[in-house]
């Protein structure tokens, strides 16, 4: 029997080559055919021995085919009560398959791109050169996709999940497949080394392969012949498999110069893989399942009706694994993804398998029912392939305690694991609270290369999901969710990869993190979720996220803000109280205390805040024939002695004074007022005002691009850094300027006072030095720990959302070093190796900074009373002082502002907040307070419209170029500055600054000013720089609060920040009124009770 099927299968190789040769190939099929059909078994069989006899060589590749098989066919041992229905069965179903429109369609693919291979340059001395120089440009997979989507649209239906599948597949199957060659090509898959030849056969295959050999060709041919003859069954089952292939051979037209190289390759390619052990083992597989079908009971009748029943019998499924997994074994190595592979697929892979069939077959089903019914929905498969997704994740997944097992020494909490796998068990399950608390989970966005690595989630949505126990899914130990945020460190190997499709961003120190939004059981905390990161294929990835959680503070058991509430709560009632008293028992005698009169805000003007935002405005006082006016920030000394001039006379004891002080009655109408001292310096108010806007804008932009911990809030980092090489953007950049405004205003105003009320024949008092300080010192620090300490304590309330960090350095480290804020030593003491993030409240250094200039200042304005010429040099010589410390200190420690971060804080801590890099433009307001006393006995100076035009060009002009002149090195393309260009800018910048606005003032304030004066003289800005030094506090506290409340990230552009800006503003003078009519105007007009003595008294 073995014999006649190796007869028939030469000859059917015969007929197939015959049927490849170009002059049989030319004739039409039909013709072929009917020759065929018009002739008897004897002339065919004969005409076979003849072109075999015509064609050794053809014949001698045949029979080396014959010699390869024959340890295959000795494998084949059936049993007969099987064998005798299926072999006449395989061979009936050959001719179906060969006809088939789907072989034909995918051999028309092959054959096309066989074809379109270039063979220009090829050796073609030989098969081998030939054909391997031929493969190596024959695009394997690129073929394969292509048959492979022929089958998709032949086998699948052209919607639901058949069109999914192939949708899916054309997309990735092609990568996969390169990932795949390559990965194996890269563990030294060497195909020799897996196609082996057999050492040895079995008995019976030795016997026939000697009988052959021992014949010539006209004995084998008539060998051949008289099996056939004999067997006239068989050669009839041939003949059809012949028949039934001539379409599919009138197919394979491969160019001439390619086929006589191919076909010659791939006959001598066959026997090698008949003979391989791959093929061997996997045929005894196939014939193991086969023999071990139950055939009791089968209707042996027919052939069809038998094949039919063991059809249904034989698990084709487990044998296409039992067989995959032979596969795996051999062509796989024992390592690395070889083994990995090996292990999924063997303890997978029919799982899977089953869970396909089951959905295509549903599918089908469903597909059948839309036939049937026209009125159906044509579309209710398109979820087939979520269904079939899930389905798989069920089978492989589910136990996930199998999945990511708990290691023994963990410290990961049995109640945090066990209500995870609960609630991965569910959402494979499809549960809808599982599934929402994935929704609400953190996915990857768009916009990656350009910063966007934080898929924070829905926040609110986790936090309002219930999640529910159930009979098969496990019993939860909570009912609450968690929202946690883990950030990941970005790998040098990955930033590589980022920077080299982006170039190389600076980020100025803040860094390049990866975060995910994770809703879990509220069983889970920070410590949990770092060790849920370790479990399973996860611990292979050496994840060490920072995890911070959503947590809910208690309010009672936090006694340092029940403390501040009672503080706060205290404040609040007598204000009221006093309000409500001040209105029914003092509104007759004081009536115009509920106008805007002029008194009022006067007195509240004069309240003398010398800080870049507090010493803006002075009262008037009649002194010597003259009016000492200074509009922005009336002093302090002065605004007492105003306010007790013009109010003190209508009070009718403490009890009323201490009534009006915190009456919102009073306060507040001072506050908003519009009214100002008639001789005042009206164009402080909007110098102090504008350069606030500035610093708030400026501010604006740092919060969003330099976060407060490892987690950014802006999406778009590395796109909004890039706003920093506009020409534009340099006047955001160049915002720390305003601080020098105020300085100069501060140590202009402060100095002007005291010349105005102390004449210099008159000795200066000690007494009026003492009130001096402390004056600015009470003035100051009330709302100034007042605004600290809600900060501190109250920060972890004022945020509910993905962004809100659990601590926050810039307020905690206020628990730490409060002291030094109360002695304003915090820009000196405390500041080594902390960045600006790391320090309390860190933009509370100009109020330091201000405070140790308040306590030299008498010092040197004694001076210049005993010498006008001695107090401006040494005030000058202190200049100079200064202007060399910040360019030696630059030279040590070189940065700006946007190295805050990258440097650790040198910068910051050594150049920026210093009070010896900062005093010399605190001079050059000392310095225009003795020009406006020398020209004080003039209301206008005279000045020549030439020089008066050349002064505003000039100012205006270094202030355009101070601001603009780093867009040299931050624009795109730009050269860095040498270190001797940053010791310079750093140096001389902040005065000149301060001499260009010093010309501003002076010009305004002597009638020079023109319309820049009547811009900044708006009776608008009075009420908002009356504001201006609580807002200075308070606005990065309101800015901390809305950017990390939001609940997505800050996309940056140029309108979202400026929209972000005029926010900001506003919010920080809505909640900045607050603080000053209920905290900072009180302490005031008491300190005002308590003053007994006042400088011009002492003078």
């Amino acid at each position: 029997m073995r014999l006649s099927v190796l007869a028939g299968a030469l000859s059917l190789f015969v007929l197939v080559s015959w049927g490849t040769i170009p002059t049989v190939q030319s004739q039409s099929l039909d013709g072929i055919v009917a020759a065929i059909n018009q002739m008897n078994t004897t002339a065919k069989i004969a005409l076979m021995a003849d072109f075999l006899i015509r064609t050794p060589v053809l014949y001698n590749k045949l029979e080396k085919i014959l010699l390869g098989a024959l340890p295959l066919v000795s494998v084949v041992k059936i049993r007969p009560e099987i064998n005798r229905f299926l072999l006449p069965w395989v061979l009936d179903k050959i001719p179906e398959v060969l006809k088939s429109e789907l072989l034909l369609n995918v051999t028309r693919v092959v054959v096309n791109e066989v074809n379109h291979v270039n063979i220009t340059g090829l050796n073609t001395s030989g098969i081998d050169p030939f054909m391997a120089g031929f493969i190596s440009r024959f695009d394997l997979v690129h073929t394969g996709m292509l048959s492979l989507d022929v089958v998709l649209d032949s086998l699948l239906p052209s919607f639901g999940i058949g069109q999914q599948i192939k949708e899916f597949v054309t997309i990735f199957g092609e990568k996969i497949s390169h990932v795949i060659i390559k990965q194996i090509q890269s563990e030294q898959f060497n195909h020799s080394s897996t196609v082996q030849s057999l050492n040895h056969s079995t008995a019976q295959s030795v016997s026939i392969e000697t009988i052959i050999r021992q014949m010539n060709i006209t004995q084998k041919i008539g060998l051949m012949a008289d099996i056939l003859i004999q067997q006239p069954e068989l050669f009839n089952k041939l003949e059809k498999i012949l028949l039934g292939a001539l379409p599919l051979i009138s197919v394979v037209k491969i160019r001439p110069e390619i086929n006589r190289f191919l076909l010659p390759w791939v006959l001598d390619k066959i026997p090698e893989v008949l003979k391989s052990e791959l093929l061997l083992n996997v045929t005894r597989v196939v014939v193991n399942e086969v023999n071990h079908v139950n055939i009791t009971g089968l209707n042996t009748s027919g052939i069809d009706p038998f094949m039919a029943g063991f059809i249904s019998r034989f698990d084709l499924l487990h044998t296409g694994m039992l067989s995959l997994d032979v596969v795996l074994d051999s062509l796989l190595p024992s390592f690395g993804i070889g083994q990995q592979i090996k292990e999924f697929v063997k303890s997978n892979g029919e799982k899977i398998s089953r869970v396909i069939i089951k959905q295509i077959q549903s599918d089908i089903r469903s597909q059948l029912q839309v036939t049937a019914n026209s009125t159906s929905d044509t579309k209710m498969s398109q979820s087939s392939l979520l269904q079939l997704g899930v389905g798989i994740l069920q089978t492989i997944l589910t136990p996930m305690e199998n999945v990511f097992p708990k290691p023994q020494r963990s410290t990961l909490t049995d109640q945090c694991y066990s209500d995870s796998m609960i609630f991965l068990n569910n959402l494979l399950r499809g549960k809808k609270w599982a599934v929402q608390m994935f929704d609400s989970a953190g996915k990857p966005p768009t916009g990656t290369l350009t910063g966007n690595l934080h898929f924070i989630g829905s926040y609110d949505q986790c936090l309002s999901i219930t999640p529910q126990s159930s009979s098969d899914g496990g019993q939860l130990t909570t009912t609450d969710t968690r929202y946690c945020r883990a950030t990941f460190d970005i790998p040098d190997s990955l930033m590589a990869s980022v920077t080299s499709l982006i170039g190389d961003v600076n980020t100025y120190g803040v860094p390049i993190t990866l975060t995910e939004g994770l809703c879990l059981p509220a069983s889970c905390q920070e410590g949990d979720v770092k060790e849920l990161f370790k479990l399973g294929l996860l611990k292979s990835f050496n994840l060490a996220p920072s995890v911070e959680c959503s947590n809910s503070y208690s309010l009672e058991k936090d006694r340092d803000a029940i403390i501040v509430i009672i503080i706060l709560c205290v404040v609040a009632f007598v204000c009221i109280m006093a309000t409500l008293f001040h209105i029914y028992r003092f509104s007759e005698d004081d009536e115009e205390l509920r106008v805007f009169s002029p008194s009022l805000p006067e007195a509240y003007d004069n309240r003398g805040y010398e800080s870049e935002m507090k010493e803006t405005q002075f009262s008037t006082e009649k002194r010597n024939g003259h009016t000492t006016g200074n509009g922005h920030l009336h002093s302090e000394d002065v605004d007492i002695e105003s306010l007790d001039k013009s109010s003190t006379e209508k009070y009718e004891g403490a009890k009323e004074g201490v009534t009006k002080s915190f009456s919102l009655y009073q306060n507040l109408p001072d506050v908003l007022s519009f009214d100002h001292p008639k001789d005042s310096i009206q164009c402080l108010h909007g110098i102090r005002f504008l350069s606030l806007a500035w610093l708030v804008l400026g501010d604006t932009f740092l919060y969003a691009a330099l976060s407060l911990n490892k987690s950014p809030v802006t999406g778009n980092l590395l796109e909004g850094l890039n706003m920093l090489k506009q020409f534009t953007f340099q006047a955001v950049f160049s915002s720390p300027f305003a601080i020098d405004s105020f300085f100069v205003i501060s140590g202009f105003l402060v100095t002007y006072r005291f010349l105005r009320k102390c004449t210099r024949k008159q000795k200066l008092k000690w007494q009026s030095i003492v009130g001096f300080y402390s004056n600015r010192y009470i003035r100051i620090t009330p709302v100034y720990i007042i605004i600290m300490m809600v900060y501190t304590c109250f920060y972890h309330y004022l945020g509910d959302s993905p962004l809100y960090p659990q601590s926050i350095a810039v307020a905690d480290k206020c628990k730490e070093n409060w002291w030094h804020h109360i002695l304003y030593i915090n820009n000196i003491v405390g500041t080594t190796g902390n960045t600006a993030f790391e320090q309390c409240m860190p933009w509370s250094w100009f109020l330091a900074c201000l405070m140790q200039f308040y306590l030299i200042t008498p010092i040197l304005i004694v001076f210049y009373l005993w010498s006008s010429v001695l107090g401006s040099v040494i005030v000058g010589l202190l200049l100079a002082a200064s202007v060399v410390a910040t360019a030696i200190k630059e030279k040590m420690y070189t940065g700006d502002i946007m190295s805050t971060m990258s440097d650790g804080g040198d910068y910051w801590n050594n150049v920026f907040i210093t009070p010896w890099c900062r005093v010399g433009v605190y001079c050059i307001g000392i310095l225009l307070g003795f020009v406006f006393d020398t020209y004080d006995s003039r209301e206008k100076v005279k000045m020549n419209k030439v020089v008066n035009l050349f002064g505003w060009l000039f100012s205006l002009g270094l202030m355009i170029t101070l601001a603009y002149s780093p867009f040299t090195k931050h624009r795109e393309g730009g050269y860095s500055w040498t270190p001797l260009q940053s010791e310079v800018y750093e140096a001389v910048s902040h005065v000149v600054w301060a001499l260009a606005l010093s010309w501003v003032i002076f010009a305004c304030a002597k009638d020079h000013g023109g319309i820049v004066n009547w811009i900044l003289s708006w009776r608008g800005f009075l009420p908002l720089s009356r504001l201006s030094y609580v807002v200075y506090l308070i606005h990065p506290v309101v800015m901390v609060a809305f950017v990390y409340n939001k609940k997505v990230l800050i996309y940056m552009n140029n309108l979202e920040m400026a929209y972000m800006f005029l926010g900001h503003l506003i919010s920080s003078f809505a909640v900045g009124t607050l603080f000053s009519v209920g905290i900072e105007l009180p302490f005031i007009r008491l300190l005002k009770l308590l003053k007994r003595r006042g400088c011009s008294s002492n003078c």
